[in-house]
Protein backbone atom coordinates (compact mmCIF):
# COMPACT_ATOMS: atom_id res chain seq x y z
CA UNK A 1 0.00 0.00 0.00
CA UNK A 2 1.09 3.61 -0.85
CA UNK A 3 1.60 6.48 1.56
CA UNK A 4 -0.66 9.10 1.04
CA UNK A 5 1.37 12.10 2.19
CA UNK A 6 2.10 15.50 1.12
CA UNK A 7 4.68 16.52 -1.54
CA UNK A 8 6.39 18.71 1.48
CA UNK A 9 6.25 15.36 3.88
CA UNK A 10 7.79 13.57 0.58
CA UNK A 11 10.51 16.15 0.43
CA UNK A 12 10.72 15.83 4.40
CA UNK A 13 11.84 12.00 3.88
CA UNK A 14 13.85 12.42 1.04
CA UNK A 15 15.99 14.61 2.98
CA UNK A 16 15.66 12.13 6.00
CA UNK A 17 16.81 9.09 3.89
CA UNK A 18 19.74 10.97 2.22
CA UNK A 19 21.00 12.02 5.13
CA UNK A 20 21.04 8.24 6.40
CA UNK A 21 22.34 7.01 2.87
CA UNK A 22 24.75 9.60 1.56
CA UNK A 23 27.70 7.89 1.51
CA UNK A 24 26.40 5.23 -0.84
CA UNK A 25 23.15 6.69 -2.58
CA UNK A 26 23.47 9.92 -4.77
CA UNK A 27 20.51 12.57 -3.94
CA UNK A 28 18.91 11.57 -6.91
CA UNK A 29 18.40 8.07 -6.66
CA UNK A 30 17.41 8.95 -3.04
CA UNK A 31 14.90 11.05 -3.93
CA UNK A 32 13.59 8.53 -7.15
CA UNK A 33 13.44 6.01 -4.64
CA UNK A 34 11.61 7.58 -2.08
CA UNK A 35 9.29 8.60 -5.30
CA UNK A 36 8.64 5.35 -6.45
CA UNK A 37 7.53 4.14 -2.49
CA UNK A 38 5.35 7.12 -2.50
CA UNK A 39 4.03 7.95 -5.89
CA UNK A 40 4.96 5.40 -8.09
CA UNK A 41 2.63 6.74 -10.82
CA UNK A 42 4.82 9.96 -10.92
CA UNK A 43 7.80 7.92 -10.86
CA UNK A 44 6.73 5.90 -13.65
CA UNK A 45 6.04 8.98 -15.62
CA UNK A 46 9.63 9.97 -15.43
CA UNK A 47 11.45 7.22 -15.26
CA UNK A 48 13.88 7.22 -18.39
CA UNK A 49 13.18 10.46 -19.22
CA UNK A 50 15.62 14.00 -18.89
CA UNK A 51 13.36 14.39 -15.47
CA UNK A 52 14.80 10.66 -14.07
CA UNK A 53 17.04 12.16 -11.45
CA UNK A 54 18.47 8.42 -10.41
CA UNK A 55 22.03 8.68 -11.74
CA UNK A 56 22.38 12.42 -10.50
CA UNK A 57 23.50 14.44 -7.67
CA UNK A 58 20.96 16.77 -7.71
CA UNK A 59 17.51 16.96 -9.28
CA UNK A 60 16.28 20.07 -11.60
CA UNK A 61 14.04 22.62 -10.42
CA UNK A 62 12.60 21.64 -13.87
CA UNK A 63 12.01 18.06 -12.80
CA UNK A 64 10.84 19.41 -8.97
CA UNK A 65 8.39 21.71 -10.42
CA UNK A 66 6.73 18.66 -12.98
CA UNK A 67 6.68 16.05 -10.13
CA UNK A 68 4.95 19.03 -7.57
CA UNK A 69 2.35 19.84 -10.30
CA UNK A 70 1.66 16.09 -10.46
CA UNK A 71 1.12 15.38 -7.13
Amino acid sequence: MKDHISYEDFMARVDKYYAQFKNDWKYGQTYFNVLTSVRGDIADSIRGTIHDPFHKNEVSKETEKLVKSRW
